[in-house]
């Protein structure tokens, strides 16, 4: 039988670059290395301990028991904090390729770059990217370092001092297997920094620290006698540019170890799978790296198994037996099903697909990523049984054929502190109607079918890996509950170039003259009539201020009320309406076409037929006693008063106008006004006077010149 390796199907070509597959939605946030300022921190920090001639020393980062943290094993331990030159005679920072990942764990736990560091193997240029250039024990030592990691999409630069943590003269954590070589504790030692102290990064989490150096998403599958599905998962991975670290539960294990020398609570990193030809049928093998050492692995097909003897010399050379390192193993597929328990994986971005020659040969995935944040009284509308749900962001993915797809949803975390607090959130998958561009309603949602979800759980990410048959779908961020906030980051991944992903959103529109049956009727005519004539001035017109006295004068007993219209019927009642001398002014703007800050009679009746429709619309969405509105039911609002609001206005209007989850009358009248002020603005320097300054002045623009313009435009207005 031919062998089967774990190669991909076919190849991508070195021409083809990441940036190619990488797209920002609405580029607000690029993942980047670290702003030019904290490189100038490290640089002005190290010429000035080379001017002074004196060794750095972080601050903030002190040699002290508080950046350990640790609970030592007797109280007779003495920690004693030495620079390279104190422990080597001879140090260097590298002495040779960081790839090569010879390093020895420290004797006070392991922390979570240890089992990173073995799955990066095969992907070392990955962990060159986070340690900078031009760094060295020689003339510009000033016993200062820095690293990079990945923190929320962004490359974070951290900047220490070269203390080291010692006992009895060795590195207490992680060393490097050559003893002049301090790359590793130093790195180690950032990370610590990064995260608030050694304390911060021992245990298991190997999904964060292999996040934290690639940048990548990490998956965490748990199987359960699933053996098809786990074959299927690590073919698929091993073709693609995925990092994969395998974990065996510590539950019902002697002294944490296996009979075939495996140890339980740690993470292996599988760094090859092969179907070879073996007495008349197959054998399934996994090859495994133990990051602790020197494997001690002694059950079938191990370094000195009798099973290779049935192998031919050239299967025996390209399953790399007699010249693996001493740290990796091959072991049956069936055993390994059977002793691991969780896998995770580490889907890498297209930057590092782009940077690392290992994986050329592997397929590489394209990514989308969109930072958003929900705000409470916008679009933190909440799970599937939320009658707000619709109100969340919404992403369109159109597939032109079955594809694999990873959703990552991650919010943004602290760094330091013990306490990570992370609020209940995931993602969920409805089918779309084919080439949709604008937001779906409620209704859409409740008779859609839903396809999938990430689940909604306070984790740091929620992933979720699925294969999607062609199709339109949308995905929705949520949170556990309506109104919770925070910032998250929508990353999809998919193994397919063919996509469209893009952000359901309304696009910005006026129609000023929207559908009004209520008209004003002979008796409310007269009586406005009669208020206009108390107030306006010898040329008859009113400014702002003598419009907010007619409409909060207060009739006599029996006379018609001003401004409380009654939808269901056809004629319009008026009662008093309190606005402020602002809002009163800014109404003014909307008929006052002469720019005087008055209106005559015809362009007051106009205004105030428009006042009066609006508080209809008002009144139709208040709650309580009518005096406030829900800010979710402002989208629809606009809409009934002829005016179309893009995500990113409806967040501004209610970061300006709403308090918490509500609006008052005044708000949503002030939220209209700016909406109308802006638009007429839009239409006359864009559309109106051809022969104006201010037409002649704009060069040509696209469609997409024109809505950013006047979103531009109308957030200003908002905020002004």
């Amino acid at each position: 039988m031919d062998s089967k390796m774990s190669t991909p199907r076919r190849s991508v070509g070195r021409s083809d670059s990441f940036k190619s597959l990488n797209h920002t939605l609405n580029r607000s946030y690029q993942s980047i290395i670290s702003s030019g300022n904290k490189v100038n921190q490290y640089d002005t920090l190290r010429e000035r301990a080379l001017a002074r001639r004196v060794l750095y020393e972080d601050p903030a980062f002190p040699a002290h028991d508080t950046s350990l943290q640790i609970r030592y094993n007797s109280t007779s331990d003495f920690i004693e904090w030495k620079r390279p030159h104190e422990i080597s005679k001879r140090p260097s920072f590298i002495s040779k390729n960081p790839g090569t990942f010879d390093i020895i764990p420290g004797n006070y736990g392991d922390t979570w770059l240890v089992p990173a560091f073995s799955c990066l193997t095969l992907a070392p240029a990955l962990i060159q990217k986070c340690i900078p250039e031009d760094q060295a024990f020689d003339e510009k030592y000033g016993g200062i370092f820095r690293f990079r990691f990945w923190r929320y999409a962004e490359w974070i630069e951290i900047v220490i001092d070269d203390r080291l943590p010692t006992y009895n003269g060795r590195i207490l954590f992680t060393s490097s297997m050559d003893p002049n070589e301090f790359w590793v504790p130093l790195l180690e030692k950032a990370y610590a920094k990064m995260y608030g102290s050694y304390a911060a990064i021992q245990g298991s989490m190997v999904n964060w620290a292999l996040q934290d150096l690639t940048g990548g998403i990490v998956d965490t599958f748990i199987f359960r006698d699933n053996l098809n599905l786990l074959q299927k998962i690590i073919d698929f991975s091993m073709a693609r540019t995925t990092l994969i670290a395998a974990t065996i539960a510590g539950q019902g294990v002697s002294q944490g170890s296996f009979s075939n020398g495996l140890v339980a609570g740690r993470a292996y990193s599988v760094t090859g799978y092969a179907e070879v030809p073996f007495q008349g049928s197959s054998a399934i093998l996994v090859r495994l790296r133990n990051p602790w050492g020197t494997s001690k692995y002694t059950g079938p097909w191990n370094a000195r198994s009798s099973l290779w003897d049935a192998l031919s010399p050239g299967m025996k050379a390209k399953l790399g037996y007699g010249q693996l390192k001493d740290n990796e193993f091959w072991m049956p597929y069936a055993d390994f099903a059977r002793v691991f328990t969780n896998l995770e994986l580490c889907h890498l971005p297209p930057e590092a697909w782009n940077l690392e020659p290992k994986l050329k040969h592997r397929l590489p995935w394209k990514s989308v990523e969109a930072h958003r944040q929900w705000r409470r009284g916008y679009n933190a509308g909440g799970g599937i049984h939320s009658q707000l749900m619709s109100c969340n962001n919404q992403f369109y993915l159109e597939l032109k054929k079955s594809t694999g797809v990873v959703l990552s949803l991650m919010q943004k975390y602290r760094l330091f502190g013990e306490v990570r607090e992370f609020v209940p959130c995931g993602c969920i998958v409805f089918e779309a109607p084919p080439g949709q561009t604008s937001r779906l309603g409620m209704g859409h949602f409740v008779q859609a079918k839903q396809i999938t979800s990430t689940g909604v759980r306070a984790e740091r990410e929620n992933v979720r890996f699925l294969t999607l048959p062609a199709g339109s779908y949308v995905i929705v961020p949520v949170t556990g509950k309506v109104g919770v906030e925070g910032k998250f980051c929508l990353r999809i991944l998919c193994d397919n170039r063919d996509i469209v992903v893009r952000e359901l959103d309304d696009i910005d529109t006026a129609n000023f003259s929207p559908q009004i049956d209520q008209k004003l009727d002979p008796e409310t005519l007269y009586v406005l009539r009669k208020r206009f004539s108390m107030f306006c001035n010898r040329y008859e017109e009113v400014d702002g201020y003598g419009l907010r006295q007619i409409l909060s004068f207060k009739p006599q007993s029996g006379a018609s009320m001003i401004l409380c219209c009654e939808p269901e019927k056809d004629e319009m009642h008026i009662k008093r309406l309190f606005l402020s001398p602002e809002t009163s002014k800014a109404a003014v703007t909307i008929e006052d076409k002469d720019m005087n800050g008055r209106l005559n009679f015809e362009e007051f009746l106009s205004l105030v037929q428009k006042l009066s429709f609006w508080q209809s619309i008002f009144l139709k969405f208040s709650v309580g006693n009518g005096s406030v509105m829900d800010s979710y039911s402002l989208r629809n609002a606009f809409r009934i008063a002829g005016f179309s609001v893009s995500n990113k206005i409806m967040e501004a209007l209610v970061l300006r106008f709403a308090a918490k989850d509500f609006i008052h009358l005044e708000g949503f009248m002030n939220s209209i006004i700016k909406l109308h002020v802006a638009h007429r603005t839009y239409l006359f320097r864009v559309f109106g006077d051809r022969h104006s300054r201010a037409a002649q002045n704009l060069p040509a623009m696209s469609d997409e010149d024109h809505r950013k313009y006047l979103q531009e435009l109308l957030r200003t207005s908002i905020y002004s």
